[in-house]
């Protein structure tokens, strides 16, 4: 009868650690790629704010730009040329409030021709163009006026010739000059149209000035 007795120690066998070298290889390279990727997202967060950054940067300085513009723009003194054409303007209105008033004004005892005619101009405007002053009388008519433009006049007789009191009636006279007023607009003109010959009779006169 036999008996085997292990006089190996337990103690004394070699342990296995349970990190050895392939588990700490493998957590460093597990570190490695997080730190890679952590890194990535942190430089693909910084692209996008310094994109934002840029674009808001662009569009601040465009606003300032618009902002500076329109405050040249504002500082900037109105055009010479507009603000005559405005006064030609408010002087045409003036001048069709004065063909109102005479209309209005004219006396019973004036015949129907000049009322009619009186009508007439205030009916035959042309834009551009106004009366300073008139006269009407039978077998006669004297305008006296300014246009922007000296084409204008055209517009002005063609318009007037198809008014019933001017229908046919030939201005044998017409005298246009450059407008001598300081306040005047670059190519502005005054102007004289005479029909007719003046007659010792009654007549009807207007100063639109």
């Amino acid at each position: 009868m036999s008996q085997q007795i292990n006089l190996i120690n337990p103690l004394l066998l070699k342990k296995r650690y349970a990190f050895g070298l392939r588990e700490m290889a493998f957590g460093a390279g597990f570190a490695l790629v997080v730190a890679l990727a952590w890194t990535a997202w942190l430089h693909a967060r910084a692209a996008a704010d310094e994109t934002r950054a840029a674009a808001r940067e662009a569009g601040q300085a465009a606003a300032q730009q618009a902002f500076d513009a329109q405050a040249a723009a504002a500082a900037r003194p109105a055009s010479k040329l507009v603000t005559e054409r405005a006064r030609a303007i408010e002087a045409q209105v003036a001048a069709r409030e004065a063909l109102r008033a005479s209309l209005g004004a004219t006396p019973g005892t004036v015949s129907s021709g000049f009322a009619a005619r009186l009508r007439a101009l205030a009916h035959g405007r042309v834009d551009g163009v106004w009366l300073n002053g008139f006269t009407l009388a039978p077998g006669h008519v004297a305008l006296n006026g300014s246009a922007l433009e000296a084409r204008l006049l055209s517009a002005y007789l063609d318009q007037l010739g198809r008014q019933a009191p001017f229908a046919g009636m030939r201005f044998s006279a017409m005298q246009v000059a450059p407008a001598q007023a300081q306040t005047s607009a670059p190519g502005q003109v005054d102007f004289t149209l005479v029909a007719g010959v003046p007659a010792k009779v009654a007549t009807e006169t207007g100063d639109e000035r």
